[in-house]
């Protein structure tokens, strides 16, 4: 009885898939690795940064493209100095119906964007206070890590949930929010690298300095990593900045023309006005 050829025996031929799929192990994960190197090693650099005007004198509009690889972010900012202007939380004349553009030009304001968060009826989510009249009440929960308030003489400050003290606090203005993006210059770790989304954000400088932010879809952490680019703010950038609702909630308007639409209504607004 003739035999076949050693090399298709069936153990000849078993040794060979082995090999085979230990090889194709051997690649897919040397492409994941390398795929890893250059996810750490790319960064976010500012490719053009150009003036939309001025709503009031005293508040500006940039935008900013950023890039990274092959992704890239516009960067909105209406910009200002709380020494001159400051903000106003502006609750809905009928959530879930009014828009920002008709509530904010409605209410007289030089520009501004939404707001914190809220239930599925529009109640607020959260601190809400709105000149000087508390709306909702502080909560805690780990998405609430920080609020946006204005005290009685105008002055923006961005704190810590953990540092507010309702007993002593006078905020006329209040929203609390998060997660927080920067703080004291850094990074804030641990914020999500996966979901994509259009992000509303508000940053202080170190000199009263003070922009409300709309970010084309970025994670979380890109946006933070956005935001720490030298002057990504024209000649500043955030010292602190603090998410807003975002997603579908995000939008911008100012006097001049600028326009950009949420999707679904909200709760509140946290708009520009003069001091």
């Amino acid at each position: 009885m003739l035999q076949p050829p050693s090399c298709f025996s069936m153990s000849s031929v078993m040794s060979r898939i082995r090999n085979c799929c230990r090889w194709r192990a051997f690649l897919i994960a040397q492409l994941a690795l390398l795929a890893t190197i250059l996810s750490a090693g790319a960064e976010w650099s500012i490719v053009s940064a150009t003036g939309l005007g001025s709503p009031s004198p005293g508040v500006e509009v940039i935008e900013t493209r950023c890039v990274n690889g092959n992704q890239t972010a516009r960067v909105t900012a209406l910009c200002f100095n709380d020494k001159n202007h400051t903000l106003r939380v502006i609750d809905s004349p009928s959530p879930g119906n009014a828009t920002l553009a008709n509530t904010l030009n409605n209410a007289k304001v030089v520009a501004g964007v939404n707001g914190g968060y809220f239930h599925k009826d529009y109640r607020p989510v959260g601190l809400m206070i709105s000149d000087g009249k508390t709306i909702n009440g502080f909560e805690k929960a780990k998405l609430l890590s920080g609020l946006v308030g204005v005290r009685q003489d105008g002055q923006v400050s961005i704190l810590r949930s953990g540092d507010y003290d309702s007993g002593k606090s006078q905020l006329l203005q209040a929203l609390q929010c998060g997660p927080m993006l920067v703080e004291d210059d850094q990074l804030v770790p641990g914020l999500n690298d996966e979901r994509i989304a259009r992000r509303t954000v508000v940053a202080k400088g170190t000199r009263g300095e003070t922009a409300l932010i709309y970010i084309s879809s970025v994670t979380l952490a890109d946006a933070a990593r956005i935001l720490a680019l030298p002057s990504i703010l024209d000649t500043w950038k955030p010292k602190t900045a603090i998410n807003l609702d975002g997603g579908s909630s995000s939008g911008m308007w100012a006097e001049n023309g600028i326009s950009l639409a949420e999707l679904v209504r909200v709760r509140n607004f946290l708009a520009i006005v003069p001091r």
